[in-house]
């Protein structure tokens, strides 16, 4: 089937605490190395027997997810299919009222720009490599067809980096391509 690009909001991790054991890695230092990669004050920590898990916090989802989506989606080129999918998947996400609906909406990958996926990740913590799920929100997804072109992808980088960079004038003339 091909590998895919996807880009979106972590929203639960999960840690299998036997293996966690088994390389002589304490929660401190799993903590200290999710620290780099992810704000670890959006979660909430979960145990079970088995688990870690880390799910980011209903309110934070609930008060900056549809904003969020409105800006990220902004960035992208605003040409077909993209600028259906994506006012379609904010009307819908406007719409909802829980963080369950939200996750549902996305579990049914109805929109492209706007689905549930479940990737496996590794964490470095001193020598080891930790395996984690992750549980997203995608809100980007390209595939080997789209990703010929490359050029949709490409310009969204280079408006995140002028939207990031207005303080320098000369973010204006970054450019981002592959040859």
């Amino acid at each position: 089937m091909g590998q895919y690009l996807q880009m979106g909001i972590c929203y639960r991790m999960e840690i299998d605490k036997k293996r966690l054991d088994k390389l002589g890695v304490t929660f401190e230092k799993l903590k200290n190395e999710l620290n780099k990669q992810f704000d670890l004050s959006l979660y909430e920590l979960n145990e079970t027997q088995d688990e870690l898990v880390f799910e980011i916090k209903k309110g934070v989802i609930l008060e900056q997810l549809l904003e969020f989506m409105q800006f990220e989606y902004s960035m992208y080129p605003q040409q077909e299919p993209y600028a259906d999918c994506f006012k379609s998947a904010v009307e819908t996400i406007g719409g909802l009222s829980s963080f369950e609906e939200i996750v549902e909406v996305a579990e049914e990958k109805k929109y492209p720009c706007f689905q549930s996926n479940v990737i496996t990740s590794e964490i470095k913590v001193d020598w080891n490599l930790l395996k984690m799920d992750i549980s997203m929100f995608v809100l980007f997804l390209d595939g080997k067809i789209i990703m010929e072109g490359y050029n949709s992808f490409l310009r969204y980088i280079e408006n995140n980096v002028r939207e990031l960079s207005k303080k320098w004038t000369l973010a204006g003339a970054f450019k981002c391509y592959i040859e």
